[in-house]
Parts: structure tokens; C-alpha cells; sequence
């Protein structure tokens, strides 16, 4: 069998490393191609062959995408920046039919839900499923009013973001006042209704949607986060959590993977984020036996059948790793040309 020659585009992320980190240890023969807009970055000095890409909102765009896909002979296309998404969503098809490649990328009309955290809110809402009560308005007077209607605290956040960038806990009017102004397009949401004993009960969980619409999973992991990044994560059988992901899965058009973030409430598992895509626990979750880059390679480009999997219970703790480039400066750097190396600290 021969590799297939993956391309993971927003390589130098977290959500493109752990991309990697599956597809190497996944079930089938591959030939890593990383691509990212930087050459400053560790993915490319790590994989078998590396590409610097445009950034997607440039002018000319796709047809040098297409170029370099065309070039690198690539077989699959598997997203890492989350910035990518509207674009290839949008020229899946054409990318297709002029290079070959398929591109693992779920709707435009599911991306737009899951970049909105206030039309993720109203999506659970209008199917009937728990949701994390939100409110918008241009007005700020309307705004302290319903949060002084629901009580503090409160959540102000962005609709949209990564790494709760943007996302602020406030405990009173006038610190709402404050803050409202330097949110990008902010959004208003209420509390989960948590026991105060589980404040960090965090879940970030997984379902996987195969090009037949079979869905695999769930994958469930309590997680403690550290600058808006799980760091610890607790694999575990959450049954309370399993059936409403599956909920989910059934009435959300997706492609592949599908990462759903909730807090534990009182009344039960509250969704408040849903990432249409791979996550930044990719890899943790095919250590444990759930890996989403090898099932989209056997399910949309081998178009095998996708079984259920028996997920390991575990724990895993983050750390930061560092790649080396010896005799090498800015201005010789050559992204595919030198490969870095990783110490075995531990």
C-alpha cells in the first residue's frame, strides 16, 4: 500500500500538531506534508516534507493552493487552523476536481454555527437541546438589565474565539460597563448552575461522523485548563454526557470530527462550544484509542466502514517540548530542507 500524502495545513497550532502526532501513529501508511503561513514554527521541521502556504484571505489564494497541492501530490487535506475552515469549506469541491485531493471539512452553513457561540446557543435551542442562555443587544442599558435580571456573575465574551480569548467572568454592573466596550462583536451569557464543588468540571468531548453518516463515539474527558488550554485531561465513562453528543451528531449536518465543550450543571451536561473540526486534544484522544485523522482517512478516502472503538481511560498531562535547528538563522531557514531534533528530556 502506498502512503498516502496528507497535507495538515495551520501546522505550527496546537490543533495541527496533535493532527500529526495522530497520523503517526494512525492505522495506515503516510507521507506528512506540513504547511503554515510562517517558517517559524516546529511542525515543519518534524514532518517529511514541509510547504509555506498563503494565508487563505489573500487575493490570489486558491489558485497557489491549488499549485502546491497539485505540486506536493496530495492525497487529503486535514484543516489545523481554524482560520482555514471557511475556505475550504467553500472550494472543497473545486480543490477536488482540480488536484484530486479531499478535503476533510465539514458544511459552511455548520461552520458558520460553530464560529458563533451566540448561534451555537440558538441552534441547541431551537432542537430542543440544554444550552447556556444568552442574550445580545447594541444597547448596553439593555444589557445590564438582563444581567442584573439573571444576577451575578455573568459571562461576557466574544462570539467568537479560541482559548477563552475575550471571555470574561464579571461580577457587577459597572465592571460590565467597562469591559463591554473592548469585546469584539460581545455577546452576554448566563452562569451554568453548577455545584460549587465542580467549578472546574470542564468537559471536552468528541463524536466522529463518517462519509455515510455512521457516528462513532462519543469520546468524553473532564479537563483543567491553563491559559485557555487543557492541560490535564481525565479520560473517563461520563454516561450523563454520551447520549446528549450523540443528540447533537443526529440533528447537526458535520464531516469528520465534531469537539463539543460543556460544564457539568446541576439539571445535567450543558453545551457552551462546539468546534466544527479537529481540537486541540486531537492527539491526547487517539492515545487513548480515538483517533479522528485515522478514521477520516479510512472512512473519506479509503470509503472503509467505520467500526465503534474501545476507548482507554487514562490520564494526560500537557508539557512544552522544544525542536532544535543547529547552524541555522533566520535568513537560511528552509522549511522541507533540515529536519530539527527533539531531545528525549524525559
Amino acid at each position: 500500500m502506498n502512503p498516502v500524502r496528507v497535507l495538515v495545513t495551520g501546522a505550527g497550532s496546537g490543533v495541527g500538531q496533535g493532527i500529526i502526532k495522530s497520523l503517526k501513529i494512525c492505522n495506515y501508511p503516510v507521507k506528512i506534508i506540513t504547511a503554515d503561513i510562517s517558517p517559524f514554527n516546529a511542525a515543519l521541521y518534524r514532518s517529511d516534507e514541509a510547504i509555506i502556504i498563503p494565508k487563505v484571505e489573500e487575493l490570489n489564494a486558491l489558485p497557489l493552493i491549488i499549485k502546491l497541492i497539485k505540486e506536493s501530490k496530495i492525497d487529503v487535506v486535514m484543516i489545523g487552523s481554524e482560520f482555514d475552515l471557511v475556505f475550504f469549506s467553500e472550494n472543497q469541491e473545486k480543490i477536488f476536481m482540480e488536484t484530486g485531493a479531499v478535503v476533510i471539512v465539514s458544511p459552511i452553513s455548520t461552520i458558520s454555527i460553530a464560529d458563533d457561540k451566540w448561534l451555537t446557543a440558538e441552534f441547541l435551542k431551537n432542537n430542543n437541546l440544554p444550552y447556556a442562555e444568552s442574550f445580545i443587544s447594541d444597547s448596553i442599558d439593555e444589557i445590564v438589565d438582563k444581567a442584573m435580571t439573571w444576577g451575578f456573575p455573568v459571562i461576557a465574551k466574544a462570539r467568537s474565539g479560541t482559548s477563552s480569548r475575550n471571555v470574561f467572568i464579571v461580577r457587577s454592573a459597572d465592571d460590565l460597563i467597562k469591559v463591554w466596550s473592548s469585546i469584539p462583536n460581545p455577546m452576554l451569557q448566563k452562569v451554568i448552575d453548577i455545584p460549587s464543588v465542580q467549578l472546574n468540571n470542564e468537559y471536552t468531548c468528541s463524536i466522529f461522523k463518517g462519509i455515510n453518516g455512521e457516528i462513532i463515539g462519543p469520546f468524553h474527558a473532564k479537563r483543567t485548563l491553563r491559559a485557555g488550554t487543557s492541560w490535564n485531561i481525565e479520560v473517563d465513562s461520563f454516561p450523563e454526557i454520551g447520549s446528549l453528543l450523540i443528540d447533537i451528531g443526529n440533528v447537526l449536518e458535520f464531516s469528520g470530527s465534531l469537539n463539543v465543550q460543556l460544564m457539568l450543571g446541576e439539571s445535567g451536561p450543558v453545551p457552551f462550544e462546539i468546534n466544527a473540526r479537529f481540537s486541540g486534544t486531537t492527539a491526547v484522544r487517539s492515545h487513548f484509542g480515538f483517533n479522528e485523522p485515522s478514521m477520516a482517512l479510512q472512512s473519506y478516502y479509503y470509503k472503509e466502514s467505520l467500526e465503534q472503538l474501545m476507548i482507554k481511560k487514562g490520564i494526560a498531562f500537557r508539557y512544552h517540548e522544544e525542536v532544535f535547528i543547529d547552524d541555522k538563522n533566520a535568513d537560511n531557514l528552509e522549511p522541507g530542507m533540515v529536519k530539527g531534533v527533539v531531545k528525549k528530556w524525559f
